[in-house]
């Protein structure tokens, strides 16, 4: 639906652009001899979970949707499971990492002084409702279209 895809769209642009690109030393900071390395609070874990939860997520997909648009609409039933069935685990890491990312990008954020960390703590506030929303809607999608087919 526009709305659940607008959810997921907003949640990764704020992530990249108002975290990740605002905030890097969140992720990585320098050590005393100048050289990267993992910042304090585990933001290199949380940056690792995005990476794997979007970066697998959007490969399966993609490849779903490639293949049914441009090979067969017949899919494959290994595509089909892989693509209603790998976000019960993929969405736990993909939110949880989103949520640690933006967490420690208060502390930065309120250094600033521009509100900004209240909007973060507003967007956090926002997660838990819409997490539960993402998470229903692919639960329903998953019965929608599994459903008959013995799985």
């Amino acid at each position: 639906s526009p709305a659940t895809t607008a959810m997921q769209v907003a949640s990764r642009i704020l992530v990249v652009w108002g975290v990740l690109h605002m905030y890097p030393e969140i992720v990585v900071s320098r050590n005393v001899l100048g050289r990267p390395s993992a910042a304090p609070g585990g933001g290199i874990y949380a940056f690792s979970g995005i990476l794997t939860a979007w970066g697998i997520t959007e490969i399966i997909r993609y490849g779903f949707f490639v293949y049914k648009e441009g090979i067969s609409p017949r899919i494959p039933s290994w595509l089909t499971w892989l693509r209603y069935n790998t976000f019960f685990v993929l969405y736990p890491i993909g939110i949880s990492s989103e949520c640690w990312l933006i967490w420690l990008a208060k502390k930065p954020a309120q250094n600033e002084g521009k509100g900004v960390d209240w909007l973060f703590k507003a967007v956090l506030f926002i997660y838990v409702p819409g997490s539960y929303i993402l998470y229903t809607h692919m639960m329903a999608q998953r019965r929608k279209v599994l459903k008959g087919k013995g799985r």
